[in-house]
């Protein structure tokens, strides 16, 4: 859990700076997590996908936004932690 506001005022120049940049690194981290789990839920689970209503649903996007939020690298990604190919190319 991230510190309470009020603890912001303590805190010097450079380590708020530094809490910030953390932060980021940990949206970053979290927003690759996701586009990997659109990924698997979409290209890696059979007998089909997971539906792109409830992947927006969940994800808090669009259904266009599910279709264009993962990528092909992310794709690769799910494979290699997988060992396995996606559906397609099984």
């Amino acid at each position: 859990m991230p510190q309470p506001l009020t603890a912001l005022d303590d805190l010097t120049s450079d380590d708020f700076l530094r809490q910030l940049a953390a932060l980021r690194e940990q949206r970053e981290q979290i927003d690759r997590h996701i586009r990997a789990c659109l990924a698997y839920a979409r290209e890696f689970t059979s007998p089909r996908p997971y539906t792109l209503a409830s992947l927006a649903e969940a994800a808090g996007l669009s259904i266009s936004g599910v279709r264009t939020a993962y990528t092909t690298a992310d794709c690769e990604t799910v494979a290699r932690a997988l060992g396995r190919a996606p559906r397609r190319q099984a």
